[in-house]
């Protein structure tokens, strides 16, 4: 397959080398993967187990051969493995599952009133006393729900799937292990999740007697282990002093054979990786490979003790973010929905356009994946590459009804699906690790903090002006312009001009995608487009008179203040 240069719009057309990008891509191969698929298919990789390490050391093995420089990590994490769960309802016993992070129910079980919510809306919770009560769910267990039934005392949940099969699910909203500031935040109640049928007949029944109870039976073993991480580098035999590397990350732990989620991205990485190694002397940045622990049982565990680990080495040397999750899966044939950060997503429509001929407007980022290197400020590529077309989503995330269930083996698994996910990433990762410099358009995501900006009318009677931060925004992003319109010829001026970029986004990438500083990790729940102006926005929205303004105004004040402050040392970083 022979492929042209990437011609990105504005000042970003890149130089690639053709003969290095043509190589790597032919080079890929399905059956290789496929294998590699295969071996996955023997082991359930939950976190901290025995079979999990057998896995990954399988994956060692191979990356040691193909001339990486590999290292096995251990540290300790917060993991939940749930384990056998039924419901008994008016006499009957319903098939169940229980979820990662519940509380687990007495040896007798857990017998309570069902209050039904429905959608179990914000407003519906509000709504209803559910104070020591079981509560009955439309859809899937998720962090916010239990987050909704802590701060209202629900003590059970009852979840009912969309359709026949049972998803498992994560249930902490801490994202990473707890500390002392978050444990407090951990699920409060049990919860188990039924089928669309068996909550239907719960649901007929109440409507007869709904004051019968229902005993929820669940047991979750939750606690500390040791869990690992497999980091592997490929070094640029031909990188400058100083070069920066670039992250490429999967998690590696699963819920039972977990072959699409995320074996399929492990067998991508590990290709993509013997492909570059052997054509590593075109590299002008380093590789490196991290397969997380933790991420299924310990809501982003191990990226997240990594990310505080290491993080002033991050800081200084890490260019790009690049993660992968469940490739190649079975009628995943929408890739326009792919997550990109706004200073990469020009690059990845470019991409993904070349390979799959769809259009791509660009999709921000979200709260998941292991994205938990935003408050070091370093931008984030991909995550979900490819998910099922919108007629028939009937689950989270898109990925087809398999999902964190037991029937995610090779089966669902479609080869020319994941050959055309891999070359995708493997055409993005050569451009990142042999460009000239990385392509990051800052100013793109300049220009999008300043229409985020230009959205928000604060009252007349509100001491706080955003005039100050909007020239300032404004004046970034010529800067910012002129700077990537620079000719240079030298690879000490490239160097130069990258270490610039990534200090630039030092500043930035936590405004973009982080409420607090660069050391903390936000909740895993969703999060609003800039949530630095969250605090400006809900001064702007505030109806409720003059008190609740003034409750408003230091948490905007203060949250302008760092906005101002990470804008101007960023312009004094361009223009130095």
């Amino acid at each position: 397959m022979q492929l042209e240069i990437c011609n990105f719009k504005g000042s970003l057309t890149m130089k690639i080398n053709t003969e290095f990008l043509n190589n790597l891509i032919s080079q890929i191969s399905t059956d290789q993967m496929m294998e590699h698929l295969q071996e996955f298919s023997r082991w359930k990789k939950l976190a901290g187990t025995k079979e999990e390490a057998q896995s990954l050391n399988y994956i060692r093995g191979v990356l040691d051969s193909y001339g990486l420089s590999t290292t096995l990590l251990y540290h300790d994490a917060f993991i939940s493995l749930p384990e056998a769960a039924h419901l008994e309802f008016n006499g009957k016993r319903f098939k169940a599952i229980t979820h990662s992070m519940a509380l687990p129910t007495p040896e007798a079980g857990l017998t309570r009133k069902i209050v039904d919510l429905g959608s179990a809306s914000q407003a519906t919770f509000n709504a209803t006393d559910v104070r020591n009560q079981i509560v009955l769910i439309d859809g899937m267990a998720t962090p916010e729900m239990a987050k909704r039934c802590r701060h209202a005392g629900a003590v059970g949940q009852i979840h009912i799937s969309p359709h026949e099969y049972l998803h498992e699910m994560c249930l902490s909203p801490v994202w990473g292990n707890p500390d002392f500031e978050t444990v407090k935040n951990l699920p409060t109640s049990s919860a188990v999740t039924l089928s669309d049928e068996d909550g239907k007949k719960i649901r007929e029944q109440l409507t007869i007697t709904p004051d019968l109870p229902a005993t929820i039976h669940a047991k979750v073993d939750t606690g500390w282990r040791k869990t690992p991480i497999l980091i592997a580098d490929l070094e640029a035999k031909n990188a400058p002093e100083d070069a920066p590397y670039i992250l490429f990350s999967g998690h590696h732990d699963t819920w039972y054979e977990g072959v699409m989620d995320n074996g399929s991205a492990n067998a991508t990485m590990m290709e993509v990786t013997r492909c570059m190694a052997k054509n590593r002397n075109a590299m002008k940045r380093h590789l490196r490979l991290c397969f997380w622990s933790g991420h299924s049982q310990g809501r982003y565990s191990g990226s997240t003790w990594f990310a505080d680990k290491y993080w002033h080495e991050l800081h200084r040397d890490c260019a790009v973010h690049v993660n992968v999750d469940s490739t190649g899966g079975e009628g995943n044939s929408l890739l326009s929905t792919a997550p990109a950060a706004t200073e990469l997503s020009e690059f990845a429509q470019e991409v993904i356009k070349q390979h799959s001929g769809q259009g791509y407007d660009g999709n921000r980022m979200a709260r998941n994946s292991d994205q938990s290197f935003w408050g070091i400020g370093i931008p984030s590529l991909f995550g979900i590459l490819s998910c099922q077309p919108n007629e028939t989503v009937g689950v989270r995330n898109a990925l087809g009804w398999w999902w964190h269930t037991p029937y995610d083996k090779i089966e669902r698994i479609n080869p020319a699906f994941l050959l055309r996910d891999t070359q995708i990433y493997a055409h993005a990762l050569a451009h990142l690790v042999s460009d000239p410099y990385l392509p990051l358009n800052i100013a793109a995501q300049v220009a999008d903090l300043l229409s985020n900006i230009a959205e928000i009318q604060l009252p007349s009677e509100c001491d706080l002006s955003l005039s100050a931060l909007h020239t300032e925004v404004e004046e970034l992003h010529k800067e910012m312009v002129g700077f990537q319109e620079q000719r240079l010829e030298s690879p000490e001026a490239y160097l130069k001009r990258d270490r610039t970029l990534m200090l630039v986004s030092r500043q930035l990438v936590p405004l973009d995608y982080t409420y607090g500083d660069q050391h903390s990790h936000d909740p895993a729940l969703p999060l609003p487009k800039w949530p630095s102006l969250e605090p400006i926005r809900n001064l702007a929205g505030e109806t409720r008179g003059a008190d609740a303004l003034r409750l408003h105004l230091g948490l905007a004040t203060r949250s302008l203040n760092r906005l101002l402050s990470n804008v101007r040392i960023a312009r004094a970083l361009v223009t130095a």
